[in-house]
């Protein structure tokens, strides 16, 4: 009996200290509570839907204290409405979107029905640009557009639609009258410029322009593939500056020679971003650690979608002023002498 109570003591013993223990560990995990975040980005399958299922894996690696949940929205256009029709979601949600959407946001202009608050900037995931392509000899210049069809995105893709046609009008003074444009699409603007139903198209892809690197739009690959020897508008700098200054939100890029062999000569062009934006409400600390973690972590964004290997720390704040940046992000970008 004395050696089944002994037994029984030394039990008694490890179940304290193993309670102690589980009580310590529950103890700081508790002082270590991770920060639950959503992200909506954009419809399932796009680039923003790839690149958000990334981050939030990426930050599901991590040990940074936030964890973010990722899911599909209807697009940029929704996701501003949604924050506005929902304001608690504004401290603790991160959105898709862009210079481009947000401008037009603010102003209270087509796809928008009112005046939106701006968002503030995490980071840019990537950098879209576009310009036209045509088969006819004949159009060597914009001007030349006069009085032909150019088929471009549908009306409320912003820098495949919106943000051309005000380079055309705003930039280079070319109304409707001047100028028949179709609202198609991006695969079908293509398929008309080949089937001969428009007499210029909208083409492009991604660019990284802190080191040229740019990688073309499915489309505009399978365009160039199809043999034909087409001719690339350059926009010019000064037309893109007239329509930004114009009230349509876009950066000053040049296209780089040899992006195809088609592209002979580098071109001036614009690039819209498409970012990771939050409210003004969003917590300062939790803005800093998340882009910490996209700092720390660019290299492996490549590893999900092709676009990721355009990112880097300068293209991540490309086309956007510190005022645009929210506090917790811009710190982190001054800490990693990205900004003064």
């Amino acid at each position: 009996m004395k050696i089944a109570s002994n037994s029984i003591k030394r039990g008694l013993a490890i179940g304290a200290i193993a309670l102690a223990a589980a009580s310590l560990s529950q103890g700081s995990a508790l002082s270590q509570e991770t920060t639950q975040i959503n992200l909506i980005s954009a419809p399932f399958g796009t680039g923003s839907y790839v690149m958000g299922s990334a981050l939030e894996e990426i930050s599901k690696k991590s040990d940074i204290g936030v964890t973010i949940t990722h899911s599909e929205s209807p697009g940029f256009v929704f996701n501003i409405k949604k924050l506005d029709n929902e304001p608690e979601l504004k401290t603790n949600t991160i959105v898709g979107s862009g210079g481009g959407v947000q401008g037009l946001a603010k102003a209270g202009v087509e796809p928008f029905d009112k005046k939106y608050p701006g968002f503030k900037l995490i980071a840019n995931y990537n950098l879209n640009s576009s310009w036209l392509a045509t088969l006819d000899k004949n159009i060597k210049t914009i001007e030349d557009l006069k009085g032909k069809k150019v088929a471009v995105g549908r009306r409320a893709q912003i820098n495949w639609a919106i943000q051309p046609v005000a380079i055309l009008r705003d930039g280079w003074g070319l109304s409707d009258k001047d100028v028949n444009i179709q609202y198609v699409g991006t695969k079908e603007s293509v398929d008309a410029l080949l089937d001969g139903t428009a007499d210029a198209a909208i083409v492009g892809g991604y660019i990284d322009p802190v080191s040229d690197r740019m990688m073309l739009s499915p489309q505009t690959i399978e365009f160039l593939a199809s043999g034909r020897n087409p001719h690339h508008l350059d926009w010019g700098a000064d037309m893109v500056t007239k329509a930004r200054e114009a009230g349509v939100s876009m950066a000053n890029v040049t296209i780089p020679a040899g992006v195809d062999p088609t592209i002979t000569e580098p071109m001036a062009g614009f690039a819209d971003s498409v970012a990771w934006m939050v409210a003004p409400e969003f917590p300062e600390e939790v803005a800093y650690k998340v882009t910490k973690l996209i700092l720390d972590n660019i290299e492996k964004f490549g590893e999900y979608q092709a676009t990721g290997k355009l990112m880097s720390p300068k293209g991540m704040i490309y086309g956007w002023d510190p005022e645009d940046i929210h506090p917790g992000a811009l710190r982190a970008y001054r800490e990693a002498g990205l900004i003064d």
